[in-house]
């Protein structure tokens, strides 16, 4: 049931079913959509140096998560898709930095694609009657928000602990090097 206001159409309240069906179904072919446009794209779209994904000032370096959302008491409860030859961030499986640059890929993948399912509300805003949008709105927020703070939370860890590997390695490569030049100049 389409009903004509002010030049908008707006699905009718008479048949709640059907809303509610007619929603739902629109939810999940935008997900879809969404979804396949993430696996589309290329790597480079998901840097995590670009503006969208890095750090902010208001997240005060994670402790925004612990702070005001406790994430670490919900975050490993909510599931988690992963695709066929997928990359799981449930556990961490290693310290290279290979591992930990594509454990980061894919908080940005994944923080892409939460942020382009909620795009929906705009539309369900707009088909309903401004309550029923309204609710609707909320609830795909209320699905998609907290991965989007999941990924935001780890990727700050992640980039941490990349920044101390890569530390590391240069403080390493800084002692052979001192190393080399001590021995060269032994006496013997």
């Amino acid at each position: 049931n389409i009903k004509k206001t002010g030049g908008m159409a707006v699905l009718s309240d008479d048949n709640l079913f059907k809303v509610i069906a007619i929603n739902v179904v629109i939810f999940l072919f935008w997900n879809l959509i969404v979804c396949c446009a993430c696996k589309m794209l290329g790597n480079e779209y998901f840097d995590y140096k670009k503006y969208m994904y890095k750090i902010k000032y208001w997240e005060d370096k994670g402790n925004l998560y612990n702070k005001w959302l406790k994430i670490k008491a919900w975050k490993d409860r909510l599931p988690q898709y992963i695709s066929k030859n997928g990359f799981s961030k449930k556990n961490f499986n290693s310290l290279s930095l290979e591992y930990i640059d594509r454990f980061i890929l894919e908080t940005c993948r994944a923080e892409w694609a939460h942020r382009n399912c909620i795009l929906i509300v705009f539309l369900m805003i707009l088909i309903n009657k401004f309550v029923t949008g309204l609710i609707f709105s909320l609830i795909v927020m209320f699905i998609h928000f907290p991965y989007i703070c999941i990924q935001r939370y780890n990727r700050i860890r992640l980039i941490k602990i990349r920044e101390k590997i890569l530390k590391s390695k240069k403080d390493n490569y800084e002692k052979e090097k001192i190393i080399k030049f001590v021995k060269k100049f032994k006496l013997s």
